[in-house]
């Protein structure tokens, strides 16, 4: 019984992994292609490379698509 937990564990925390070395690359692509960051471009990698999944994640609420960017400021420039 104390086994298929452990295998359980073991396999959520591979898959973790998994998920969290496919995404570095593309978050610290878009990190370092970006023209204006919020906060220090170090700290971001530095969150994304060691927070498992969490830096990823973090930086993309924070820093939404670039194409995206000038509609959102278009939208909310729009009533002034």
């Amino acid at each position: 019984m104390e086994s298929e937990g452990l295998i359980r564990i073991l396999v959520f925390a591979v898959g973790l992994g998994l998920f969290h070395w496919a995404l570095v690359p593309v978050m610290l692509e878009r990190l370092f292609s970006r023209p204006k960051v919020v906060g220090s471009r170090g700290l971001w990698a530095l969150a994304i490379v060691t927070l498992t999944c969490v830096g990823s994640l973090l930086y993309l609420l924070v820093h939404p698509d670039p194409d995206d960017e000038s509609s959102l400021n278009r939208e909310c420039c729009r009533g002034r």
